[in-house]
């Protein structure tokens, strides 16, 4: 008995369904799969598999071995040479493939397909957990959690926890990097960086006051994310904010559209 060929066997008929997942899911900054076990994820390849199979049957006018198939997939190797010649073996063997070949294409092209049709009609706005397609940042960083359309430039206020004290870090965001769900780190230009509180009238009681701006030299500035107590987002529309834009590295945008990361995030 051979399991091994077996098992293959089996695996190429689970198949459609994993692939159709993939192909779905694959692109920039995908959601995390579901937390299923092995056993978990075997069973539900298998039961879709089983109509997959059942309705492509369905439109196979030609007969189908399925001794053939049984004994392979048992592993029973000893008589099949008594089964089936060695020629019409081959031909079987060619014919289960170019059916499995021509399934997995079909399930890939339709895996695409409801992609994009996700996307044309707007079902990945991240209300919806099964249309999600991207992590919880990549809605964050793009105005979808604020119901913004459209805008040219995002100015990033970022609450530091650094060894000199509470920092505030401000810049247009240039990119940022996720694993997952998990937030590593953000990249911005134009740095400017604050003290988060300032002294009052000279004394050493402190206000809730940002103080005074200091440019950090450099083109590229890195935030990482787990020294960050919380980010506030600025969505630009160059056309209507020019003056804005000429005020942020003065005053910051602190105040402006307060949006709490950690709130989004849980």
């Amino acid at each position: 008995m051979n399991i091994a060929l077996g098992a293959v066997l089996i695996f190429i008929l689970l198949i459609p369904p994993l692939a159709f997942y993939i192909t779905y899911n694959f692109g920039r900054e995908a959601k995390p799969g579901p937390k299923f076990s092995l056993l978990e994820t075997i069973l539900a390849s298998a039961v879709l598999s089983l109509f997959v199979h059942a309705i492509a049957l369905m439109f196979i006018q030609k007969e189908i071995r399925f001794d053939v198939l049984i004994k392979l997939a048992g592993g029973e190797l000893k008589d099949i040479s008594a089964t089936v010649p060695n020629k019409e073996f081959k031909h079987l063997v060619l014919q289960f493939a170019l059916y499995n070949l021509i399934i997995v294409i079909l399930f890939i092209a339709l895996g695409r397909f409801a992609r994009w049709f996700s996307m044309h009609y707007g079902w990945d706005d991240g209300r919806s957990e099964m249309f999600r397609l991207h992590s919880r940042w990549y809605y964050f960083f793009n105005g979808l959690e604020s119901n913004i359309d459209h805008f040219d430039l995002l100015y990033i206020d970022a609450v530091m926890d650094t060894k000199d004290g509470t920092m505030i870090y401000s810049g247009f965001l240039v990119e940022y990097i996720c694993e997952g769900e998990t937030l590593d780190r953000i990249l911005i230009k134009d740095a400017v960086r604050r003290e988060f509180k300032t002294p009052k009238d000279g004394t050493t009681v402190l206000q809730n006051l940002p103080g005074q701006p200091m440019s950090i030299p450099g083109h590229l500035f890195s935030i990482p994310y787990k020294n960050c107590i919380n980010l506030n987002l600025s969505f630009i529309v160059l056309e209507d904010e020019i003056g804005d834009i000429e005020q942020m590295p003065v005053q910051g945008a602190i105040e402006e559209i307060p949006l709490d990361a950690a709130d989004l995030i849980g």
